[in-house]
């Protein structure tokens, strides 16, 4: 009897053992994941965000993957939009953004394990907003069919409406107008002498900190190009 109670008791200490070593092992296996980008560092414009982080991992299995996973929806994972990057301290920069638009960003990394513990791990979530045209001064550079160019300052308001105003005769070409932006295109459209009916139509593409496109002007086509000032 005293024989069958230590073997028992000699099997449960195994299962004690081998189970503690499994969880402590476990534990190892989640990679360790830093945010860098804050609200002061951030590197943000029309249509790109910049996120910097760091991962590393003290068990025993490497880490195979790393980068930014991002949503307009909180909480994102490697199953939405996300980079993959090279080195365990990086900056991705998420490009092909839309203006004014808030995204929710999360750093991630994924070790070579299989265990149900292991796998892919998340740093906590950020949020962060790409710049708004309202209230935003532009220099717009047009290029007429003939050659010749101009230069007017453009003002757009957050009432949807614009100034344009050319700085090498102040006061003289202002102009009114009204602007929209869906998604990253822009339709501005300014009238420059109602009793003539004369109007420039523009419509463009922001990219970055710049934006470009046609306009028509009664009706011929000119091309135009513009950045912030």
């Amino acid at each position: 009897m005293r024989k069958h109670i230590f073997k028992a008791f000699v099997l449960l200490s195994i299962i004690s053992i081998s189970s503690c070593e499994s969880d402590d092992t476990d534990e190892l296996f989640a990679p360790t994941i830093t945010n860098e980008t804050t609200s002061g560092n951030l590197e943000a414009n029309y249509t790109s965000i910049k996120i910097s982080g760091s991962v590393s991992s003290e068990g025993v299995n490497e880490i195979t993957s790393r980068g930014v996973c991002w949503s307009t929806s909180e909480n994102p994972t490697i199953d939405d939009d996300k980079t993959t990057e090279s080195s365990n301290t990086f900056t991705s920069t998420i490009t092909d953004l839309v203006a004014n638009t808030t995204y929710y960003f999360r750093i991630y990394a994924t070790n070579s394990d299989n265990k149900s513990t292991a796998g892919t791990s998340y740093g906590a979530q950020q949020s962060f907003s790409t710049s708004s045209l309202d209230g935003t001064m532009w220099d717009f550079l047009i290029t007429y069919d003939n050659g010749q160019t101009a230069n007017g300052d453009v003002t757009f308001n957050p009432d949807g409406t614009t100034l344009y105003d050319e700085p090498s005769s102040p006061g003289t070409y202002t102009s009114y107008g009204t602007w929209s932006l869906n998604g990253n295109i822009l339709t501005y459209d300014i009238d420059t002498d109602t009793t003539n009916n004369d109007y420039y139509l523009f419509t463009g593409t922001l990219l970055g900190n710049t934006m470009s496109g046609t306009a028509t002007f009664n009706p011929n086509p000119i091309n135009w190009s513009a950045t912030e000032y």
